[in-house]
Order: C-alpha cells, then sequence, then structure tokens
C-alpha cells in the first residue's frame, strides 16, 4: 500500500473559509504538513505535524520516506494553484499521485470586500519575491489592466510598498489595503499612498490598485 498526499487549499486563514471538503480530507489525514499559522489552526485535530520552514527539502524528504498507507495533509494558505508550495512539490517529489484541493484565495475575498469583479484585475504576489522597477511595472500593468492586485508579506509590507512606489516617482493615489482577511483582526480602508506610506502595516495583506 503506498502512501497518500494531499495539496489543501485552506483559505485566508479563517475557519469558515475553509471549504468543507478540504476540511474533511485534513480530518482523514495521519500527519500534516504546513506553517506555524496552519498548523495551529488545526491543532484541535492533535494530528502529528511537520512545521515547514526555510528547509524545504526536510519537507520533500519526509514526504518521500512516510510510510506505506500514511496520509499525509500540506496545508497552504489561500489556494494551492496561486504561488504556493505545489510547484516546489512537484518539481521536487518522484511522487507524481498528489491529491490537489483548492481553496478561497484572499484575492476572492479581497474583490468581495470590495463588492467589485476581478476578471478584469492583474493579480501577483510580493509574498517572498521583489520586483525591480516596481513603480514602472505597475504603470505598465495598469495601461492593460482595470485593477492590480497584489500580495504583501513581512518585509514588502504594504507601507513598505508605498514607500517604494512614491521613491520611485509613482503618482500618489489612492489604494485599497485590506489586512487580516477573514480572522477578527480584518480591517479593510481606503487611503493615499502618501498616508500608507506613513503607517505600518501587516504582511498579511491585500492592495488592490485602480485606474481611477
Amino acid at each position: 500500500m503506498s502512501s497518500y498526499i494531499s495539496v489543501i487549499g485552506i483559505g485566508p486563514g479563517g475557519l469558515d473559509y475553509v471549504l468543507p471538503l478540504a476540511l474533511e480530507e485534513i480530518k482523514k489525514a495521519d500527519i500534516l504538513i504546513g506553517g506555524k499559522k496552519a498548523l495551529n489552526m488545526f491543532s484541535y485535530l492533535n494530528k502529528e505535524c511537520l512545521q515547514i520552514t526555510g528547509d524545504l527539502k526536510k519537507v520533500v524528504s519526509a514526504l518521500e520516506n512516510l510510510s506505506p498507507g500514511v496520509r499525509a495533509a500540506v496545508l497552504v494558505s489561500g489556494d494551492p494553484g496561486f504561488y504556493s508550495f505545489l510547484n516546489y512539490l512537484k518539481e521536487n517529489l518522484s511522487i507524481r499521485d498528489i491529491k490537489v484541493i483548492p481553496g478561497i484565495s484572499s484575492f476572492q475575498v479581497a474583490f468581495a470586500r470590495l463588492q467589485a469583479s476581478w476578471h478584469n484585475a492583474y493579480l501577483f504576489s510580493l509574498h517572498g519575491r521583489r520586483i525591480d522597477n516596481l513603480a514602472v511595472f505597475l504603470e505598465e500593468k495598469l495601461k492593460e489592466y482595470a485593477k492590480i492586485a497584489f500580495l504583501t508579506d513581512t518585509k514588502m509590507t504594504p507601507d513598505e510598498v508605498a514607500r517604494t512606489l512614491l521613491r520611485e516617482g509613482f503618482d500618489d493615489r489612492r489604494v485599497f489595503v485590506m489586512s487580516d482577511l477573514t480572522l477578527p483582526e480584518e480591517k479593510v480602508r481606503e487611503l493615499p499612498l502618501s498616508r500608507l506610506a506613513q503607517s505600518r502595516e501587516s504582511g498579511n495583506s491585500v492592495v488592490v490598485l485602480g485606474n481611477d
């Protein structure tokens, strides 16, 4: 009997936003693998856990060496198909039979909070990555798309993004900043870049820019 691996999107952070199918799969798992916040969400299940840190090879090794019949659930925030751990696993695991369960993304929640469509938006992530000449990049995208939305992290926070853009000559325009979506501390605000640049923001945020 072979081991069983699933990669599960657990949404933006609130348990209410975890799909029932995902929750059922998590309950069936023998071991949960994920970041600290993800594992804390499901600590009430009292499962064996492996925390994902900077050593991704350790996670791959653990999955490669699962005992026969063991069910492992890899928990990723948002949806597995958008800048998640899924790509790394597919590229580095010799095991090819992986079940992927989608999750609600922060973008879906963000645009729901704005009561706006997102089919005409350009989406990207600054989580763990940087873009040179960010102002030029955004200006070019705003010529093609009505809206731009991006994820931030603890280093490239919304206020750091605002300072970078203003430094690079981007217009001082209004933006939406949505932090800790679906969590009790959730905040949704519209404010100018110049004011955002003077604040201190959560890294767990979605920033939305529009053409108007």
